[in-house]
């Protein structure tokens, strides 16, 4: 359909074998966490794997494409868009499926889990300020790999592209888009907040990990992999700088800084 940038494309096929064990892991990791948020996913049955799926296609695929479009790659990102949906739409509908008759089962639930939740205003504001800060470090470490030569961002043509000269356009674009994140993924921590271990500044600070954890590193190990499949090892360092190196920066300023701010509200 000739999405995703020409160079991209010769290492986002023949990958099967790699494929195989990587969504499986990954498959695993996920389905525990369903496992946890069972209750507060919306829908009834089957449905809920589907929409567990549908929420994971939105932080992952459509998160990344808004990273790729503010650097205008617009075929990798209607790429992630379109191909992603399909991913994620058949793999909640599977788990959906599996869920329910494996745990009626061999694990019937006798009675329904009551989790507390708070509004999600409350984590709207730390949610902000903490994707701000982790956006300012996500530049400066991208900034940093520019610099160095080991990592970046890629131009259509796949080379590296030093973007030095563009410190505020890097600054405003990371600023921008991870507060607009931040934003959404503090509220969804108003929800689950005590479904995450630990407690206050703990709290916090795991749950921002783990968002890392399922986001920027997973999406990483995936294209990571396909170009080592493809023995495409230099841009397979320049990759996973990018997505650990960067993403991880930018998961560790925002676990920290919603650690410290972030409040449950009071009874």
């Amino acid at each position: 359909m000739g999405l995703y940038d020409p160079w991209w494309r010769q290492f986002s096929i023949n990958n099967v074998l790699v494929n195989i064990p990587l969504f499986g892991f990954w498959g695993i990791v996920l389905g525990i966490i369903y496992s946890k948020v069972y209750e507060l996913v919306p829908g009834k049955g089957i449905s809920k794997g589907l929409v567990y799926g549908l929420f994971f296609y939105f932080i992952n695929m459509v998160r990344m494409a808004t990273f790729h479009l503010a650097y205008a790659r617009i075929l990798d990102g209607a790429g992630y868009i379109f191909q992603g949906f399909f991913t994620w739409l058949i793999w909640g509908l599977v788990l959906g499926v599996l869920y329910e008759y494996l745990s009626g089962r061999f694990y019937p639930i006798k009675k329904e889990v009551k989790i507390i939740t708070y509004d999600i205003i409350s984590g709207i504001l730390p949610g902000a300020i903490a994707g701000f800060c982790g956006g300012l470090a996500a530049s400066i470490f991208q900034v940093m790999g520019h610099a160095t030569g080991y990592w970046g961002t890629q131009a259509a043509s796949g080379e590296l592209v030093s973007t030095i000269e563009y410190w505020w356009s890097q600054v405003g674009t990371h600023l921008f888009i991870n507060m607009i994140w931040g934003v959404i993924f503090g509220a969804i921590f108003a929800k689950v907040y005590n479904l995450v271990p630990g407690k206050k500044f703990k709290k916090g600070f795991y749950y921002g990990l783990i968002i890392f954890f399922i986001t920027s590193f997973e999406l990483g190990t995936i294209g990571v992999s396909w170009l080592l499949n493809h023995n495409a090892w230099e841009m397979a360092v320049i990759t996973a700088g990018a997505s650990w190196i960067t993403g991880g920066a930018n998961g560790i300023v925002f676990a920290l800084v919603l650690g410290l701010l972030y409040r449950k509200p009071p009874k």
